[in-house]
């Protein structure tokens, strides 16, 4: 390992916001709109949609080869929010590929580089893509829920 990888999730999952932010500026959303908000963390509210909320989740650490050194394992969800005035057949089609094309976009970064190059994960992706519904202050959305889980390996201090 030539780069020290960092083991905290506030690290990537900023990362994975930037990733998608990034995204939205490289025009790799085609449909015809894109997400009007990308926050760090599940809001409360959401002034407008179609929305992205990307949430922190579990980082297990395990001992891992020499001495000192541990595997850690993240796992984080990105959430995207619509609630437009349309039919619902095309709401739920709308927010099923907008998540279909940023788990696509993260694809094409399976290492979450920095704006260095250096890699923050050995590898992640997406492991898992649900549909469904939400109800946030009296509104319901039309939700997907992508899991993405990133891998990389950290030493413990020496004492």
């Amino acid at each position: 390992m030539t780069y020290p990888y960092p083991a905290d999730l506030t690290v990537i999952n900023q990362a994975l916001v930037d990733k998608i932010v990034a995204g939205i500026g490289a025009g790799a959303y085609t449909l015809p709109f894109t997400a009007a908000d990308v926050y760090y963390g599940d809001q409360e509210r959401l002034p407008r949609t179609p929305s992205v909320c990307v949430e922190s989740g579990d980082r297990p650490r395990n001992l891992a080869g020499v001495p000192n050194m541990t595997e850690n394992v993240f796992t984080h969800f990105i959430l995207v929010y619509h609630n437009p005035v349309a039919e619902l057949q095309q709401t739920r089609k709308d927010v099923d590929h907008l998540a279909y094309q940023i788990e696509h976009w993260l694809h094409q970064d399976l290492q979450l580089k920095d704006s260095g190059g250096n890699p923050r994960l050995i590898y992640g992706f997406v492991i898992n893509h649900e549909s469904g519904f939400t109800f946030k202050r009296e509104t319901l959305y039309r939700t997907a829920r992508l899991t993405f889980q990133g891998k990389n390996k950290t030493s413990l201090p020496v004492a």
